[in-house]
This record gives C-alpha cells, sequence and structure tokens, in this order.
C-alpha cells in the first residue's frame, strides 16, 4: 500500500511540473504575439487639415521719401497749435498763433478745445427732438469708435487716439440723450461757457500768426532727412545713392523749424534688395501688402513702381508708391520690412507629418491592356476610420516648419492622380506608419 500511495503521488508532482512549464510557454507565447501586433494598435495623434493663405515674404530696410517742406517760425515766442498731427491744411492755412508767454499759449489752447466741446454737446442735444433717431447705428458708432480707439493705442498713434477718444465719449453722449438717461447738457454747457469767459478776459491776444504756404499734410516732427533726395527723381534712385543716404549723418533742424508739410499724396519705400532676392521681384504682380512690424501690426498696400538694377553688385532698389497716411507713419524713415511678393493658398501640413512612400498606378496602354507603375513620392497618412492611408501632395510653398500643399487633382506633378482634401485627418505623430495599419486609438490635436 505504501508504494503504491508512493507511485500515485510521484505521478500527480509530473503532472504538477507539466501543466507549470505548459503555463510559462503559454504566457511567453503570448508575450511575443502581442509584441509583434503593438505596433499595429498603437496610438497616433492627428490634425485636421486646413485651408489657408500664406505670404512669401522679402525682407528689406526701407527708406521712406515723402514731398516734405520745412514750416519755421522766425518771431520767436511761444507757439500754440491750431492744428493736430496728420491734419491737412490748405495753403493760407493757420498752422499755429505765436504767443507772448506760456501761459498764454495754453489759455489759448484751452479755450479753443472748450468750444469744440460746446459745438458738441449742443449738436448732441439736438438729438433728443429728432424722431427715429435709430439706437442701432449710435450703437454701431460706438462700437466702430471704441475699435479706433484701441486701434490707435495699439499702434501707438497717440495724437489720433486723442481723437479717437473724443469721438467715443460723442457716441457715449448721444446714447445717453437716446435713451433718456440724460434730458440735454445744459449744465455742462453753461459751466464750459463761465469757464471761457474767464479765460478770454485774462487771456491776451496772438503776436502772430504761423500760416501755411503749400497745401497738404503737417506735422510737427522733423529728422533732418527731408530734403536728402529729391523726391522728383526717385524713380531713378540708384543702389550707392540709397546706401549713401542710409548711413549718412544728417543734422538736426535748426530750432526756428517747428514741422513739416508733407504736400503731396504719394510717399515713397526704397528698399535696397540683395543679389540672391532680385529674382523675386518678378513675383509681385501689382499692389503689395507690406508689413512694418516695429511700427503696426496692420500693414499698408503700396505699389512696385520701379526696379534700379545695379549691375556692379547684382543689387536693386525697389520703389513701392503708397498713399496710406497717418500719425505713425507720418514719422517714419528708416524702417524694418516685410514685402509680400507672393501669396499661396493650399492646405497647411507639418513638416514632421510628411513622409516618403512608394505608391502605385495603373495606366492605359495604346493596345487596351494596362500596366502597373511605381514610384515613392511625399505625402502623408491620413486617418480613414480606424485605418491608415497614404496620400500623395504637391508643395506650392515651403518654410522650415510647414508645406502648403496643392489640392488641385489635375496638378501635373501628381503621380497618383489624387492629393489630400479640406478635413482630411492627418497623422502628426505615430510609430511604424504604414498603409493599411490599423489603430485602436487616436488623438486630434487642436
Amino acid at each position: 500500500m505504501r508504494a503504491l500511495k508512493r507511485i500515485r503521488e510521484k505521478f500527480a508532482l509530473k503532472d504538477i511540473i507539466l501543466f507549470v512549464a505548459v503555463l510559462l510557454t503559454s504566457i511567453v507565447v503570448v508575450s511575443i504575439i502581442i509584441k509583434s501586433i503593438r505596433p499595429t494598435l498603437s496610438m497616433v495623434y492627428v490634425e485636421s487639415a486646413q485651408y489657408e493663405t500664406v505670404a512669401k515674404n522679402l525682407h528689406s530696410k526701407a527708406y521712406i521719401l515723402r514731398d516734405e517742406n520745412y514750416v519755421t517760425n522766425d518771431s520767436g515766442g511761444i507757439l500754440s497749435y491750431n492744428i493736430e498731427d496728420c491734419d491737412a491744411v490748405e495753403k493760407g492755412g493757420i498752422i499755429a498763433s505765436v504767443y507772448e508767454n506760456e501761459t498764454d499759449a495754453i489759455n489759448s489752447t484751452n479755450i479753443r478745445k472748450m468750444n469744440e466741446e460746446i459745438e458738441n454737446l449742443r449738436k448732441i442735444n439736438t438729438m433728443s427732438n429728432v424722431v427715429g433717431a435709430s439706437l442701432e447705428s449710435i450703437n454701431k458708432s460706438l462700437n466702430a469708435n471704441i475699435q479706433t480707439f484701441i486701434s490707435d493705442t495699439k499702434n501707438n498713434n497717440f495724437s489720433k487716439a486723442s481723437e479717437s477718444l473724443e469721438g467715443l465719449l460723442y457716441s457715449m453722449n448721444e446714447k445717453q440723450i437716446i435713451t433718456g438717461k440724460i434730458t440735454d447738457f445744459n449744465e455742462r454747457i453753461e459751466t464750459l461757457q463761465n469757464e471761457k469767459l474767464v479765460l478770454e478776459q485774462s487771456a491776451k491776444p496772438a503776436l502772430g500768426q504761423i500760416v501755411s504756404g503749400i497745401a497738404g499734410v503737417f506735422t510737427s516732427h522733423t529728422d533732418g532727412y527731408e530734403n536728402l533726395f529729391d523726391y522728383t527723381q526717385v524713380m531713378n534712385m540708384t543702389y550707392p545713392q540709397l546706401t549713401n543716404i542710409q548711413e549718412a549723418n544728417v543734422k538736426v533742424p535748426s530750432q526756428n523749424v517747428i514741422g513739416k508739410i508733407i504736400s503731396k499724396v504719394n510717399w515713397y519705400l526704397c528698399c535696397p534688395i540683395g543679389a540672391k532676392d532680385v529674382d523675386s521681384l518678378n513675383d509681385i504682380s501689382d499692389v503689395v501688402e507690406i508689413q512694418i512690424p516695429y511700427v503696426s501690426t496692420t500693414s499698408v498696400n503700396a505699389r512696385l513702381v520701379a526696379v534700379n538694377n545695379d549691375y556692379n553688385t547684382g543689387c536693386a532698389v525697389a520703389i513701392f508708391e503708397c498713399k496710406d497716411m497717418n500719425v505713425t507713419l507720418s514719422k517714419i524713415r528708416h524702417e524694418e520690412v516685410d514685402i509680400a511678393v507672393k501669396k499661396y493658398s493650399g492646405i497647411k501640413v507639418p513638416r514632421k507629418a510628411i513622409h516618403n512612400d512608394t505608391i502605385t498606378r495603373t495606366v492605359d496602354n495604346a493596345d487596351g491592356t494596362t500596366r502597373t507603375e511605381e514610384a515613392k513620392v511625399n505625402g502623408v497618412y491620413i486617418l480613414h476610420g480606424n485605418e491608415l492611408k497614404f496620400k500623395e501632395i504637391v508643395s506650392l510653398y515651403e518654410t522650415d516648419e510647414f508645406v502648403l500643399c496643392d489640392t488641385d487633382e489635375e496638378n501635373e506633378d501628381l503621380f497618383s492622380g489624387t492629393t489630400i482634401k479640406l478635413y482630411d485627418k492627418i497623422v502628426t505623430e505615430g510609430t511604424d506608419l504604414y498603409a493599411g495599419k490599423v489603430v485602436t486609438q487616436s488623438a486630434e490635436i487642436e
């Protein structure tokens, strides 16, 4: 009996050892299988294909040339300006009045501002009698004045910001009258009239006036470059001439110069163009946008009117004509600029999403048979359902960060005849990517 018991225990131990061996082998096999299929079921990150317009920019340092004429005060005294910077003035128009001392000049300025405010308030008072005055139009005007004030402040147009603030206050007062929050501004008008009367009783008359000899736009800013180059010869400016202007040591205008009149509507950005970039000017068709990044967030519209090549250096001077004008633009002289020589529209693809893969196509032979051709092309993987597909791309414009791709499937550069389209889910990150791969997890990047 004891011998039989030992035999049974021996066989039981053998079975246990066999079971454990089989179990361990199974675990190893399953682990190998999981590892082999894991790349097929890996995570990918995608982003939706979007259509964008991108400018090909040409960078330069522009010299700004205007038709500028100094305004002088040869009689001494203290000035009180009758107009603001960038205001239009006619020939014979009064630019400033001359006073004996600063107090008289300040009083004159305050009286003028009081007269303007009184006139505005009287005008607003009449709004209560206007039948059918539209609150909607007043709200539109109010919103427009808010945006103008924000823009002027953001672009450092502080003189214009002061004017736009007055417009904003005018719209706010209009709304108070229309909505009945205020009946009239008679009390404020009476206060201003009394204050003005006190100033007028103590104010002394002006000793003289500064009158504009020509019509144009006035600015009190001068820099000494006003007469460095003949405005009428701008179309003939050479590359060496422009270099000399930009390297010139100019003298500060004399003390009797109180500003200048910009007498012509057109002004010019004279841009030196390096030899390697001269051919880029051929991409300019007509009107271009020029960004002046250190001056304003908005661009100016300009027209290329001349390209003067310098055959000794291979460089050139590009002359752009512009008509936009504001306080900031009236003061600039040497500025970094970005010229949008050409614009491209297409789908923007991150460079990291671009791969090189082999694709095939079927071609019809002349005898009615077909043949298969293959080629390696650039393209992207897109997620279609839970499967990856490879789509060929054709580049329109490239940077270090992205490629702008054509969406026209008639493009003769397409080997496959198909390409990416709007809202395709482009794979930007993932491992072991290939056409036909099935993925179980994906995340879209905004």
